[in-house]
């Protein structure tokens, strides 16, 4: 073979490799996220999914002592899915490459301290002659916070479109669990404008604090325990596969002792609004 020859054949494996890598960039679109910062609870797991991506990637993480990320497949998503579970609070950077176009992006993940969500509604009180609390009857959600000052949330659900909506926080205080005379109690502390409905803003508010006996299932109470470092003395129930399918085993029943307002919560998970914890 000549050198005219060798030199043809050359050009013409450039030209066919150049084809290759050029249908390889055609078929998966430019690597993208819905946000470029995420929140992630202690101990909590939150799933990112990429905007655009082939679902092949490989993932590096800033600081892996705060936080553990893998790759999930079998979702119906072409673009797959990528786990963040939290181990230590603190701040990171997440580096995700998508193998099929060897572009990268990278996302800002907060490890934020745990917390637990209760789920209340007037319309699920089984004493249908029950007064709901008035400073609370525009909340869905509480949530509480496990750290030093016990903060507290309380957040409502706004519909932005026929079919979706938003997390919102509409105000904020501070809890306290305890255990007297063998009944497990609530106080709830929060900030209320003149209306008496909750507010985020301390200027023109005040503080209004409520104490509420318990009525807990076993279940909940050693979940709330363990999640939120209350420190009593509690231990997961016997049969647990069988509790945990039981919606019964999450219900919180709640009656306060000095206007006798009453309240119905479900203990359930939702995702934090960032940038308040």
């Amino acid at each position: 073979m000549n050198t005219r020859q060798k030199s043809r054949l050359l050009f013409q494996f450039i030209v066919i490799l150049v084809l290759i890598t050029s249908c390889d960039k055609a078929e998966h679109q430019s690597l993208s996220f819905y946000d470029d910062y995420r929140e992630v609870p202690i101990h909590g797991t939150v799933m990112i999914g990429p905007k655009t991506g082939s679902g092949n990637y490989t993932l590096e993480v800033q600081n892996p002592v705060l936080l553990s990320a893998e790759v999930e497949n079998g979702w119906s998503s072409p673009s797959g899915m990528i786990a963040i579970r939290g181990l230590l609070t603190g701040k990171t950077v997440l580096t995700v490459t998508d193998n099929a176009t060897h572009e990268s992006q990278k996302i800002r993940i907060k490890i934020t301290d745990n917390y637990e969500t209760l789920r209340i509604s007037e319309s699920i009180l089984e004493d249908k002659d029950a007064e709901f609390p008035p400073t609370l009857k525009n909340i869905e959600f509480i949530v509480f916070v496990n750290n030093k000052e016990r903060g507290l949330y309380l957040i409502n659900r706004e519909r932005i479109s026929l079919t979706d909506y938003v997390l919102q926080v509409r105000g904020k205080g501070n809890y306290h669990f305890m255990n007297k005379d063998d009944r497990y109690h609530l106080v709830l502390s929060y900030l209320v404008d003149r209306e008496e409905q909750p507010v985020l803003d301390e200027t023109s508010a005040t503080h209004v604090a409520s104490s509420y006996m318990l009525t807990i299932p076993d279940y909940a109470l050693h979940r709330l325990n363990q999640n939120l470092n209350l420190g009593f003395e509690t231990s997961m129930p016997e049969r647990l596969d069988e509790i945990v399918r039981i919606d019964r085993e999450t219900v919180i029943q709640m009656e306060e002792a000095e206007n006798g307002y009453k309240i119905q919560g479900g203990l359930t998970i939702i995702e934090m609004p960032v940038g308040f914890l």
